[in-house]
């Protein structure tokens, strides 16, 4: 990935369909926005010194979910306080990427930069409590049942995310020379583990129709001035989920913080008692995934030189820090 390349062609790109993104064709300007997250998509803040907008691009392989949210985007927006949409792309703006979607651009600070988060959380709360059930968007984006439980919702989450990462860092294993041959012997076996304790374990073999966001995590939470927040990156989107997903990954800053306790009951209020039992796997495999998944991120970052240091920095920082938590805490 060519950075400034690609700003270019987004910019040039943008400079040939003012009219269509609302902008003055003579003073439009295109900047790469990284996400901590990974990769996988690219993210570009393009304004004219007025009008803001974003352009989230997708490779062709996964474009599927974003034309999902074409289709409930409008609902999502009215409802759940996600970003408007302006329009789609449908050529390759940069190598590659061949869709995409135009939003209004948030401004706004990620949930974790706010100094009393907790007021915010408790409304997102209860709007994913009202998503997990929403059935106008069952209707509009399943087009049929699926033999499907909490077990497979849980494997394709993690399990998969795990072991595609897995392939990844043994194909380029001496790019990590803090990570031993041992370690990663201990992550298979870890891994094949934590899949039968889901699948055998009875609060996960109900049937998974929950509505889920499915990465609800802070960075994807904005608050503005104001305190009024918004829901971003709806690309992940199931109707085959597990509520205990969205849970566990918005309320894991806080697991096992002073707060902790009080968003528990939180969480009871509005799902009852009986999913704990599903939210503590969902943190045990978050963890897991702050150990694994950013080796994965920290290769990845290779291909972008002139985020390189920054994002490789952060992937080995995260992985060192959870790597001893999660012994500590799981380890036998």
């Amino acid at each position: 990935m060519e950075l400034h390349q690609d700003e270019n062609k987004v910019k040039e790109w943008a400079e040939a369909n003012p009219q269509s993104l609302g902008l003055n064709r003579s003073k439009i300007e295109a900047k790469y926005i990284w996400n901590p997250g990974g990769f996988v998509n690219q993210s570009y803040r393009i304004t004219d010194g007025q009008t803001i907008r974003h352009l989230k691009l997708s490779q062709e392989r996964k474009a599927t979910r974003l034309k999902q949210w074409v289709m409930i985007n409008e609902h999502l927006t009215h409802n759940y306080k996600a970003p408007r949409l302006i329009g789609e792309v449908t050529q390759e703006i940069t190598s590659g990427y061949s869709y995409g979607l135009v939003f209004d651009f948030i401004e706004g600070k990620p949930l974790g930069s706010i100094s009393d988060p907790l007021p915010i959380i408790e409304k997102v709360l209860k709007s994913l409590h009202r998503l997990h059930a929403d059935k106008e968007i069952r209707m509009a984006v399943a087009s049929e049942d699926k033999d499907y439980n909490y077990a497979d919702a849980f494997t394709d989450e993690y399990i998969t995310r795990f072991e595609e990462d897995l392939q990844i860092i043994r194909a380029e294993r001496h790019l990590l020379d803090f990570v031993t041959t041992d370690t990663l012997d201990w992550f298979d076996t870890e891994v094949e583990a934590l899949r039968i304790m889901v699948s055998q374990h009875p609060s996960f073999q109900r049937k998974a129709t929950d509505i889920v966001h499915n990465d609800i995590n802070w960075q994807n939470i904005l608050v503005d001035n104001n305190n009024d927040f918004w829901i971003i990156d709806w690309d992940d989107l199931t109707v085959f989920g597990d509520a205990a997903m969205d849970y566990s990954v918005l309320l894991w800053p806080l697991y096992k913080s002073k707060d902790w306790a009080y968003c528990k009951d939180l969480v009871i209020d509005l799902a009852g008692r009986a999913i704990l039992e599903r939210i503590e796997f969902y943190f045990r495999a978050k963890l897991l995934d702050d150990v694994i998944d950013v080796l994965a991120d920290y290769i990845d970052a290779e291909h972008v030189p002139e985020l390189k240091e920054m994002a490789q920095k952060r992937a080995k920082e995260i992985h060192l820090r959870a790597y001893p938590e999660y012994l500590r805490l799981y380890a036998r």
